[in-house]
């Protein structure tokens, strides 16, 4: 039943979802906790051969394999690797290689973010492939020789730089010219350090302290890393960069490998699904999600600062009689206004958000006392009451409040949610448009 209202949730925003994933040139696929798929993008689906139209919803790994058992060595690294993200209980990296359709042998490098709910429970598998074909022929093509390597190396889009064991700059590929706006012949024999006033504050401290180990204490090293790097227009881009070492048969460094690419449009990307995951598509105030993340966070924060917390729940009276004799356009544009004025009268600090339907809650965190609450639930209900202009109609509605303070009417998220509910309804009970205080 839970998959099933997913689903019916996701196949609402489907359109949108995959026209956004389809357009990112990785594999990506999401899974639930039972690592069942529930959505993925055309690269993935043409790479099992299931048709970009095929069923895949709903189905595990196995059950796949069993459709397709061509991809059988697929489907099990699959069903190994995600328990080993679950395990983890963070993201994991690994390499993969495989034949694609074209009869040729690629590598993928598969990045595994597992989510949990916020009882620990497993909840979402989100995996991110890119392909790094062309990168690993590139490494490896270093370690054969100069020559074999630098006729690949200027002509792959990733930047590679190329450092001797003094720290000294010995190659730079074209595409560093073309990424940064900066002349390679400025850098070239230069001190490597000479790029650390182009990172970020933020990353400087770690690509220092790597670098220093890597140079001056002799540390093996092989890895992934992204960072902010300061174009020479005055924009920070974020890099993605595998930082190699390559020894010598004595045993001693003999140069530093890093290839760095643009990953500014996968940051991107990446905000757009966030922001799908944790904001209501309609009013664009945080979600149910991001609500409960939020409140767990001001919970703790309360308990240290023995400040009051405030939870509101409300939602619009006789709102359904909108829909049927408006329209559900109405009701739609009329949750977006309602949103707004109580946006206008809650503090920078508070956080409104949309719980489900024309249910809203609202947080009011560092409060000195159950006044504060009233005051500002007060102005809502209020300002609630005043006429609605909306397409071509005019009329008014009201809304009653219920609230829960931590920690008098619960210690956790879910208590003060539920307690803020019931007072909710005593409210309405006592008659539309008031507001009622949780008590036992």
């Amino acid at each position: 039943m839970e998959l099933f209202k997913y689903l019916s949730t996701l196949t609402a925003y489907e359109p949108q979802i995959r026209l956004l994933i389809d357009l990112i040139p990785e594999f990506v696929v999401l899974k639930d906790g039972k690592g069942r798929w529930l959505i993925t993008n055309k690269l993935v689906l043409n790479s099992y051969d299931m048709g970009e139209d095929y069923p895949y919803q709903g189905k595990t790994d196995r059950e796949l394999m069993e459709l397709f058992p061509g991809h059988r060595h697929n489907f099990m690294f699959n069903i190994d690797t995600d328990e080993m993200a679950w395990e983890k209980g963070e993201t994991v990296q690994i390499e993969k290689s495989f034949q694609t359709p074209d009869g040729v042998t690629r590598t993928w490098e598969v990045m595994k973010t597992p989510i949990f709910d916020e009882n620990g429970n497993r909840s979402h598998l989100v995996i991110v492939s890119r392909e790094i074909t062309n990168r690993k022929k590139a490494e490896e093509a270093l370690k054969i020789s100069e020559s074999n390597y630098r006729l690949i190396a200027e002509n792959m889009k990733d930047i590679l730089i190329t450092v001797d064991h003094k720290g000294i700059i010995t190659y730079l590929s074209p595409s560093f010219e073309k990424i940064t706006g900066y002349l390679i012949k400025d850098y070239i024999n230069q001190d490597a350090l000479v790029f650390m006033k182009y990172i970020h504050p933020n990353d400087c401290e770690f690509i220092q302290q790597t670098y220093r180990e890597l140079i001056f204490e002799g540390e093996k090293f092989q890895s992934n890393y992204e960072y902010q790097f300061l174009k020479k227009d005055g924009q920070y881009i974020w890099l993605e960069a595998n930082l190699n070492t390559i020894y010598g048969e004595n045993g001693e460094l003999e140069k530093l490998v890093l290839v760095a690419r643009d990953i500014i449009q996968r940051k991107k990307h990446q905000t757009q699904l966030e922001t799908m995951a944790y904001y209501d598509h309609l009013t664009d105030i945080p979600n149910r999600r991001f609500f409960m993340d939020k409140l767990s966070h001001e919970i703790v924060k309360a308990a240290k600062s023995a400040q009051l917390l405030a939870l509101m729940y409300l939602d619009v009276d006789h709102f359904k009689d909108i829909n049927d004799t408006m329209g559900h356009d109405t009701g739609d544009q009329l949750l977006i206004q309602l949103a707004r004025r109580i946006q206008h009268i809650i503090r920078d600090s508070d956080v409104l958000a949309r719980i489900g339907g024309d249910e809203f809650a609202i947080l009011l965190p560092d409060l000195t006392s159950a006044a504060q609450a009233k005051v500002i639930g007060d102005r809502i209900v209020n300002k609630l009451k005043e006429p609605w202009h909306i397409e071509g109609n005019t009329f008014q509605t009201t809304s009653s409040i219920g609230i829960a303070l931590y920690p008098q009417s619960g210690t956790s998220p879910q208590v003060l949610l539920r307690n803020a509910d019931e007072s909710l309804y005593k409210a309405k009970a006592k008659g539309r448009a008031q507001i009622h205080f949780y008590s036992e």
